[in-house]
């Protein structure tokens, strides 16, 4: 037996263990290019967002040298990097938006709505990793 075979052998029970850390659910949703909708009240332009669906999840902040604070009509956006990791089955792209609905380890996550920046995708994996940027309004920056 080789050391490939061992560990394609054991994945089903790694992921297993893997899946039960996901103590918390995520939904997962795309947003629909194809029809914009605009608010009659402040006339701004989404995109509705359609469900690639819900998974059990938990979050991981692995100090990700990443965060960026880009300043934007006055204000500074913090934005750093979490991975949400979900079992192997819903297929997610980059642009995608993940919503915790709910985490017993970390409660105040509960609403959060992550972008999908990129996905760790590996052979071997024990779950999908989804490097997600986190959007946080900062303070007004005064002029």
């Amino acid at each position: 037996m080789t050391f490939g075979d061992a560990i394609a052998g054991a994945l089903p029970r790694l992921r297993g263990y893997a899946e039960s850390r996901m103590r918390g659910s995520c939904r997962i949703e795309r947003p629909d290019q194809g029809s914009p909708v605009t608010d009659p009240d402040t006339l701004e332009v989404t995109f509705p967002l359609a469900l690639v669906g819900e998974a059990k999840c938990y979050t991981r902040y692995p100090g990700l040298a990443f965060e960026q604070n880009p300043e934007a009509g006055g204000s500074v956006q913090v934005i750093s990097r979490l991975v949400v990791r979900i079992p192997f089955g819903l297929i997610c792209r980059p642009g995608d938006v993940v919503t915790i609905l709910s985490d017993p380890d970390n409660p105040q996550l509960v609403g959060t709505k992550l972008r999908v920046a990129s996905i760790d995708d590996q052979s071997q994996a024990t779950a999908q990793r989804l490097l997600c940027e986190d959007h946080q309004q900062g303070q007004v920056v005064a002029q």
